[in-house]
């Protein structure tokens, strides 16, 4: 009986020594993945902030994106690297505040993008379905519901931040949520049935009404080709957004309500399937960026005078600047 209790522990030791491996690299492929997808979407965000020209519904959807991307970064730049480290030791090596935040700032994080979504979603409803009452809108409006997105996600996340600590066990440290087990499990109960349900709902609603509604205008011509072929366009990729989101954060959610807390880290398919549904909530804040390059052609052609810019900055520097770079270069070494 000793003998297959130790041969139990030592290929469970040994599971967890290559899923961390597996887990690891797969932290190294989705930083690799967010990071520069949306430093792109992001400088793309932003220099289009200056045109004049665009629908008036882009220029609402755009202060929402930008947050979205900013958001994807941080995200791509802190948690996952935070992420990485803690797959790479057996025990939490990372201190303190990383416990704390990281876990705080993965849920905040993830909510707001959520709700930019969803505020994004109520804006195209609202400029398909009563185009005359998206004119009352404001940029500066569209401004402070970002400010609020962010405010409300923050209290959201407000548990974590009290209640994770780290804890010694025989020698080693780890990052540990002292909740309850019932508390937490009502918690996150709570978060998936109030907080991210009925705005799925919602979402599906107005990108049903969309579709629909858009369908049926260009079937009776009520609109110009050119403006309905731009809506639908747009549409499209929002809607794609959403089923990527949906895809992607629904398996966690649906562990979160059929299996409690405590016991998904007990047996090796429910370990797997934990981190598995973790992975895709990660992996959702870097597809942003290849979803908006890939379905609309205003993205496409943003990122190509971007690119032209640059190109013609690196044009201009010439070869006297180049001399002169390589003859300071040695004196600037010193």
């Amino acid at each position: 009986m000793a003998s297959n209790s130790s041969a139990q522990n030592d290929l469970s030791e040994l599971f967890l020594f290559y899923s961390k491996n597996v887990f690891a690299a797969l932290h190294v492929f989705l930083f690799i993945l967010g990071v520069p997808g949306n430093v792109l979407l992001l400088l793309v965000l932003i220099l289009g902030l200056s045109r004049k020209s665009g629908s008036r519904i882009t220029r609402l959807t755009e202060p929402l994106l930008i947050s979205i991307a900013s958001l994807d970064l941080f995200f791509s730049l802190y948690n996952i690297p935070v992420m990485l480290g803690n797959a790479m030791f057996k025990d939490w090596h990372l201190g303190y505040l990383l416990c704390v935040t990281h876990h705080s700032l993965s849920l905040w994080i993830t909510f707001a993008d959520f709700y930019s979504m969803l505020a994004i979603s109520l804006l195209r409803y609202t400029a398909v379905i009563h185009p005359m009452d998206v004119v009352l809108i404001s940029p500066r409006q569209i401004s402070l519901a970002c400010i609020f997105i962010w405010i409300v996600c923050f209290l959201l996340s407000t548990p974590l931040w009290i209640h994770y600590k780290l804890i010694e066990v025989e020698g080693e440290t780890f990052c540990v949520n002292q909740m309850v087990i019932r508390d937490l499990n009502l918690y996150l109960w709570i978060l998936g049935g109030v907080g991210f349900l009925p705005a799925l709902l919602l979402m599906i609603f107005c990108y049903s009404r969309i579709i629909s509604t858009l369908r049926v205008r260009r079937i009776l011509s009520i609109h110009t080709a050119a403006s309905l072929h731009v809506n639908w366009r747009a549409t499209v990729m929002a809607f794609v957004t959403i089923v990527a989101l949906v895809a992607m954060c629904l398996p966690y959610w649906l562990m979160v309500f059929f299996a409690w807390y405590d016991v998904v880290l007990t047996t090796v398919p429910m370990y797997l399937a934990y981190h598995l549904t973790s992975l895709l909530v990660f992996a959702n804040h870097c597809i942003n960026p290849i979803i908006c390059f890939c379905l609309s052609f205003q993205f496409q052609t943003r990122l190509r005078n971007l690119f032209r810019r640059a190109g013609k900055g690196i044009r201009q520097l010439g070869p006297s600047h180049v001399g002169r770079i390589e003859v300071l270069g040695p004196l600037l070494n010193k």
